[in-house]
């Protein structure tokens, strides 16, 4: 029996404009999630979304010795991302959690993230994943979105006949379209 498609809602807080602040908060407020790393790189004249990453405890992985962040050295922006959706019923199959491992792995595949090495190939079941983001009092909406590069909707039917997309709602809105089976 195949696997159902899986929708993920992310709820995404910030903006943290130091690694240290961002620390702090995750230490207080936060336990498992994601994190997405915004900003410049050496050289780089745009900000851009540079890393997505995983933890079972962002007060722990968030640190100054931290291997990815540490290469945003300008205009730095952290985003922490909490699931507002349960885990898939069923058998485990990884030790991480699904909803947390498929939302890393729609964003570092599709968002093609520069210090991303790992997810770059495609995932191995239907995911959609929906960004919504919100202010650091945690219950402030924001009314824009983080970088105009950050889409709302990442949805991946894992299918030879469906397209994959990237959607960003709003006026005027837009899609990028990867076509079945071609993503990669």
């Amino acid at each position: 029996m195949a696997q159902k498609h899986l929708m993920i809602a992310i709820n995404w807080y910030g903006p943290y404009f130091s690694v240290e602040e961002a620390s702090k908060a995750a230490k207080e407020d936060y336990g498992y999630g994601l994190y997405m790393g915004i900003g410049k790189q050496p050289y780089e004249r745009d900000s851009n979304l540079q890393y997505v990453g995983i933890s079972e405890s962002l007060g722990s992985r968030i640190g100054s010795a931290h291997h990815k962040l540490f290469n945003i050295t300008r205009d730095f922006q952290l985003w922490m991302g909490e699931p507002a959706t349960a885990e898939p019923s069923g058998p485990k199959m990884k030790v991480t959690r699904a909803t947390l491992d498929n939302a890393e792995w729609l964003h570092s595949y599709f968002l093609d993230l520069p210090l991303n090495a790992n997810k770059k190939s495609l995932p191995k079941r239907s995911v959609s994943v929906l960004n919504r983001w919100w202010k650091t009092d945690y219950v402030t909406p924001r009314k824009r979105r983080p970088h105009s590069e950050w889409p709302d909707l990442i949805d991946f039917p894992y299918s030879d006949e469906l397209d994959a997309r990237c959607v960003w709602f709003g006026s005027p809105g837009r899609q990028i379209k990867f076509s079945a089976p071609e993503y990669e």
